[in-house]
C-alpha cells in the first residue's frame, strides 16, 4: 500500500484554481475576498472557490467551494465553470456526472484558452490540467506540462504542486527527481494542505531525496488532516490500518482511526481512498462490517475517476459475476482496457493472456499479446516477464521487431500505461 500511498498524495487532484483577468486585482484577504463575492462579483466567488477547494486560509471545504463556484458560472466564469465539471466528475456535493462533465468541460475550454494566453495563472492551471486528464480536450501532456508550468512560475502554488507531480512521473517532462521535490517544496511553502500531506509522507519513508524523519512526517501529515486535506486523511489511515506503516511510524494500528479517516477522503472524493473503501465493504476485512451495495457504488464512482485499481476490479467481477453484478463480458473487457491503459499492471498482464488465448472476444494475436506481456512487465507483474520470455522465443524477428515499435509508439503516445 505504501507504494500506492505515496504515488497518490504526490498527485495533485485534477480539479480546478480559480479566477479572473490578470489585470483585476482581488483581495488576498479571505474575509475581504469573501464580503466582494457575497455582493455578486463573479470573479470573487471564483476565487472564493478556489480558497476553499485548496484550503488557502480557510479549511478545505469543497462542498463551499463548489456552491461559489456555481455562482460564478452562471455568470460565465470559465473558471468557474471548469470547477463545477471538476465537481461533477468526482461527485462531490452532486450527484457524480461524468458526461455533464465532459460537456461542461468543453464549455470551459475556449474561455480558458483565451485568458491563459493573456496570462492568466488560474486558467492556464486549469488548461494545463484539462491537456494532462484529456477533458474537454485531447489529451496531450507536453501541452498539459507547458501551460502548468507558466502558473507554476507566476507562485500559483497548486501547478506547482502538479510540476512537482509532473516530474516524479515523467508526464510532459523528463523524470527529474530533484525538480520533483523542488517544485513540491514551493506548493507546501504557501501552506497548501495537499502539498503539506506529500512533504509529510515523503518525510516518513525518507524517499525522492528527503532525509527520512518520522515525526516531522507524522507532524505534517497530521497537520495537513487538521487543514482538511483528503490525501493527508488518505495517508494518515495508511498509517494506522497497516502493519508496515504502523511498526515504520512507531504508533499502534488503530483501526478506527484508519476507517474513519479514509471515509473522511473518500467523501471528499479522493479516489483511491473510495476504492479502498469500496473494497474493504465489499471483503468485511479490517473488521469493516459487510456493505455490498455501498461497496459497488464506491468502486463505480472511482471507476468513473479513472482510477484504475477500481476499474480493474471492477472489470473482474464483470468478467465473472460477482457481488449482485451480472457477468458481462464485454463490460468487463472494457474496464479492463481502460485499467490496463491507465497503468495498472494486473490488468495489463490480463490483456496480454486475452490476445495469447483469444479470451473475451478478441481474436488470438501473440504480437499485440508480447506488447502488453512488455508493458506490464515492466510495471512489475511477475507473470508479464514470464510470457514475454516465453513468447520472445517464438515469435519471428520481424514479429518481435514490429511489437518493439508498437511498445514504444503506444507508451509515448500514452504515457500513463507505464508507472
Amino acid at each position: 500500500m505504501s507504494k500506492i500511498v505515496l504515488s497518490l498524495l504526490f498527485l495533485t487532484l485534477c480539479l480546478p484554481a480559480t479566477g479572473a483577468d490578470k489585470d483585476k486585482p482581488l483581495p488576498k484577504d479571505f474575509k475581504a475576498l469573501k464580503a466582494l463575492a457575497e455582493k455578486g462579483d463573479a470573479e470573487a466567488q471564483a476565487r472564493l472557490a478556489n480558497f476553499y477547494y485548496w484550503g488557502k486560509g480557510v479549511k478545505v471545504d469543497r462542498i463551499e467551494a463548489y456552491k461559489w463556484a456555481s455562482r460564478s458560472a452562471k455568470q460565465g466564469n470559465p473558471i468557474a465553470k471548469y470547477h463545477v465539471a471538476s465537481a461533477h466528475f468526482a461527485g462531490v456535493g452532486i450527484p457524480q456526472d461524468t458526461e455533464k462533465a465532459e460537456m461542461l468541460y468543453k464549455q470551459a475550454a475556449p474561455g480558458l484558452l483565451a485568458l491563459a494566453k493573456q496570462g492568466n495563472a488560474h486558467a492556464q492551471y486549469c488548461l494545463g490540467q484539462m491537456y494532462g486528464e484529456g477533458r474537454g480536450i485531447n489529451r496531450n501532456e507536453k501541452e498539459a506540462f507547458q501551460w502548468t508550468m507558466k502558473a507554476a512560475k507566476q507562485d500559483l502554488p497548486e501547478a506547482q504542486g502538479a510540476i512537482g507531480r509532473m516530474y516524479n512521473s515523467g508526464r510532459g517532462v523528463k523524470k527529474d527527481e530533484k525538480e520533483a521535490l523542488k517544485w513540491l517544496r514551493k506548493a507546501e511553502k504557501h501552506n497548501i494542505p495537499d502539498a503539506k500531506a506529500a512533504i509529510g509522507y515523503l518525510q516518513i519513508k525518507g524517499e525522492l531525496g528527503l532525509e527520512k524523519n518520522v515525526a516531522k512526517g507524522m507532524q505534517h501529515l497530521k497537520e495537513s488532516v487538521i487543514q482538511g486535506s483528503a490525501a493527508g486523511m488518505f495517508g494518515l489511515s495508511g498509517v494506522y490500518l497497516t502493519e508496515e506503516l504502523s511498526l515504520v511510524v512507531g504508533v499502534e494500528k488503530d483501526t478506527d482511526k484508519g476507517l474513519a479517516l479514509i471515509r473522511a477522503s473518500a467523501k471528499q472524493g479522493f479516489a483511491l481512498a473510495r476504492f479502498n473503501l469500496g473494497s474493504l465493504l465489499l471483503t468485511g476485512q479490517q473488521g469493516v462490517e459487510k456493505d455490498i451495495e455501498t461497496g459497488i457504488s464506491l468502486l463505480r464512482t472511482a471507476a468513473a475517476q479513472e482510477e484504475p485499481k477500481a476499474q480493474w476490479l471492477l472489470a473482474q467481477l464483470y468478467l465473472v459475476g460477482r457481488f449482485g453484478i451480472g457477468q458481462d463480458v464485454d463490460k468487463g473487457f472494457k474496464l479492463m482496457q481502460q485499467a490496463a491503459d491507465n497503468g495498472d499492471p494486473g490488468a495489463q498482464g490480463r490483456l496480454a493472456y486475452a490476445y495469447y488465448a483469444g479470451k473475451f472476444g478478441v481474436e488470438k494475436d501473440f504480437v499485440k499479446s508480447y506488447v502488453w506481456n512488455v508493458i506490464a512487465a515492466t510495471n512489475g507483474d511477475v507473470h508479464s516477464k514470464q510470457g514475454k520470455e516465453f513468447l520472445k522465443k517464438r515469435l519471428t524477428p520481424e514479429q518481435l521487431a514490429k511489437a518493439e515499435a508498437m511498445v514504444k509508439e503506444m507508451t509515448e503516445k500514452n504515457p500513463r500505461l507505464l508507472k
